[in-house]
Order: structure tokens, then C-alpha cells, then sequence
């Protein structure tokens, strides 16, 4: 895949811009790219917290670099406008997409380097919970990987709007080696080792906060209760808790995956922001909402993991919790129908402990 005047032309106008904004609203401070090899091509890998990441391979990155982005769902301006024109390989993450990596992979045949995110999105996860691709592409086309760490960008977007300069780091690590070739039976697992070694490179050159999302994330278990405004569902089913003056009642039933999902601003944004799905009722906890509007939260999750978003929940925490997920939702819809026939008020409550 060769990038086309028209694309280069855009990608030269993003590029100053992505410059400029990177210089003027934020505070860089960059590392290691004296550590670039002159060879072409190259792989560059970098962690993924923030839509904020793709600015800095704009800026930062040779302008022989063809860019990989999402394509498993619609994106919000100015991002839905700059993708196409910008020529960049949009990719299917839920699943096998051999028509994007029939693209990278001629990009690379044609000497272009390849940028992209190893973790496969912005969501928020464990440091190990990373994908082969970019390991997969270098085994296949013999190409040195150039692990990137992105310090400071979860979140920022929120303090760039503030005006508040926050400090963003930038490393270049020292380029990794293509995976070794052999058993096709232990390739996967060949892949999946060089996939950890490469964010454990990252890992190494992050800011502390940074490295202490990681390792937040490794240690959370998640759990989900209802809380019902009004008269309890059934003696076996609640438990009573004092809130002031108010009666309430909270149903015993966990929901573990809901309550990751809503707990993770990353993980369910695309849903809520992008989809617009009527989620305010599983992502806003201090709130009570009408039974009804859980009724609805829960069907339009439940068509969107079955319809435009398949396989949404599988890529992003497994197929045993993406199965559990669609449990959760199936429990909850019947339990606010009960509640909305019962004229009662719900209230979601996502709660985390550490292991």
C-alpha cells in the first residue's frame, strides 16, 4: 500500500497542526530518538490511553509512516473528517481482518513504516492484556518494532480544554528484533511473549502515574449492585440499606462486567459517546433513574453486542465476561420491568476491591 499524493498532502497539513497544538497546549518532553534506526522499515508500537496518542504519532513519527486507527465504530469530529482524507488503515479489531493486514503488510513491502497501538485501544486494562498484531506483522515481514512510551495523555484532553499545559512525555525506545520463526504450533505463544516483552519495554519509560494505572488495573475486581427506591423485590432477591430517611433496597445479584464497563470512562465511551446509547443510568451513580430507563439501557446494549458493536466485549475483556456481560444485561432488564411495574427507582452502583 502506497500513500497517495492527496493523503500525503493532508497528512503534511495534520502534521503541523498536530505540531503546534502538541508544542502550544501541552508541555512535552521527548527522549530516545536518537535511537531511531536509518533503515526502513520500521514498526513504531506505542501504548494507547488517549484519542490524544494518535496526535503524537502525527507529530512526532517520519512522514513515510502509514497510521492503523479504529474501524469497528463511528468516530466524533474532527476525527470522522481527518481519517479519510488522511488515508489511514482503518481496522475491524472484533475481528479478523484480513483486508487490514493485507494493507500493512503492503505498506511495509513498499519500505513505508507502520505505526500503531499493540494494546489494540484506549480502554482502560492490565499491562499483559496486549495483542499480537504488531509482533505478528514484524515475524512476518522481518521488521524491527520501535516500542514508543506515551506518558501523561489518559484523561487529557479534559486539561487542554482547562488551558492547564499538562506535561506529556515522549520515549523512543531501543528497536526490538522480529520474533524468532518455527514451530507453527508455539507461534502463538512466540507472538504473545514478544507482544508482553514489547509493553514491558513501554511499561519501563512511563511516568509513575502512568505505570500505576497499569498495575491498578491488574489488581481490580469489580462488582455491581442495584439499588431500588421503594418497596424490595423479594425477601430471597434484596437487603435492606439505610439511606437517611429513604427506604431502599439492594438487589443481592452481582453484576461484575457492568459495573467494569461503567467504571472505565475508556472502555465505555464509544458506547455512550460515540453510539449515543441511552446509558445515563449505568455511567451517572449517584442518580436515580426511573425503572424504565434501565429497561432501555439494557435492550439497546443488549442489540448493539448483538448488531453494530458484535464482538465489542469479547475483544476488549474476553469471551467468558463478554458471555457474562450479556447475562447481566438479560438479569437486569427483568429486574427493572419488575421495578417499572412496582412504580419504583433504580439506581446502579459500581464498586471496586483490590486482589
Amino acid at each position: 500500500m502506497q500513500i497517495t499524493p492527496r493523503a500525503r498532502f493532508f497528512r503534511s497539513l495534520f502534521r503541523a497542526l498536530a505540531r503546534w497544538v502538541a508544542r502550544t497546549l501541552t508541555r512535552q518532553t521527548i527522549t530516545g530518538q536518537d535511537t531511531i534506526p536509518t533503515e526502513r522499515p520500521l514498526i513504531f508500537a506505542a501504548n494507547h490511553a488517549s484519542t490524544y496518542d494518535a496526535l503524537l504519532l502525527l507529530a512526532h513519527l517520519p512522514p513515510d509512516t502509514q497510521w492503523v486507527g479504529p474501524g469497528d465504530f463511528k468516530l466524533l469530529f474532527p476525527a470522522n473528517l481527518l481519517v479519510p482524507l488522511a488515508g489511514i488503515v482503518l481496522v475491524k479489531r472484533a475481528a479478523l481482518d484480513r483486508d487490514s493486514i493485507r494493507l500493512m503488510s503492503g505498506a511495509l513491502e513498499v519500505g513505508a513504516n507502520l505505526a500503531l497501538f499493540p494494546e489494540g485501544g484506549t480502554w482502560e486494562k492490565r499491562l499483559d492484556d496486549v495483542k499480537a498484531g504488531a509482533a505478528y506483522l514484524s515475524q512476518l515481514k522481518q521488521v524491527p518494532i520501535v516500542p514508543l512510551s506515551f506518558g501523561g495523555t489518559y484523561q487529557v484532553w479534559g486539561k487542554i480544554v482547562r488551558l492547564q499545559r499538562p506535561p506529556v512525555t515522549i520515549h523512543f525506545g531501543e528497536p526490538l528484533p522480529p520474533p524468532p520463526t518455527g514451530d507453527r504450533k508455539a507461534r502463538g505463544e512466540v507472538l504473545q511473549t514478544a507482544s508482553r516483552t514489547l509493553m514491558q519495554r513501554i511499561y519501563a519509560h512511563l511516568p509513575p502515574p502512568d505505570q500505576a494505572r497499569y498495575d491498578v488495573a491488574a489488581r481490580a475486581v469489580y462488582h455491581g449492585s442495584i439499588i431500588c427506591r421503594g418497596s424490595m423485590y423479594s425477601a430471597s432477591d434484596v437487603a435492606h440499606e439505610n439511606e437517611g430517611s429513604i427506604h431502599s433496597a439492594v438487589t443481592t445479584h452481582d453484576f461484575p462486567v457492568l459495573a467494569e464497563l461503567a467504571s472505565k470512562p475508556n472502555l465505555v465511551s464509544p458506547l455512550w459517546r460515540n453510539a449515543r446509547l441511552p446509558l445515563k443510568p449505568l455511567v451517572q451513580h449517584s442518580v436515580y433513574y426511573a425503572a424504565a430507563d434501565f429497561v432501555i439501557a439494557a435492550e439497546r446494549l443488549q442489540s448493539a453486542f448483538s448488531g453494530a458493536f458484535a464482538g465489542y466485549l469479547n475483544y476488549r475483556l474476553g469471551d467468558d465476561k463478554a458471555a457474562a456481560g450479556m447475562a447481566e444485561l438479560a438479569l437486569l432488564r427483568d429486574i427493572a420491568l419488575e421495578a417499572h411495574h412496582a412504580g419504583q427507582r433504580l439506581r446502579f452502583l459500581p464498586r471496586v476491591e483490590w486482589g
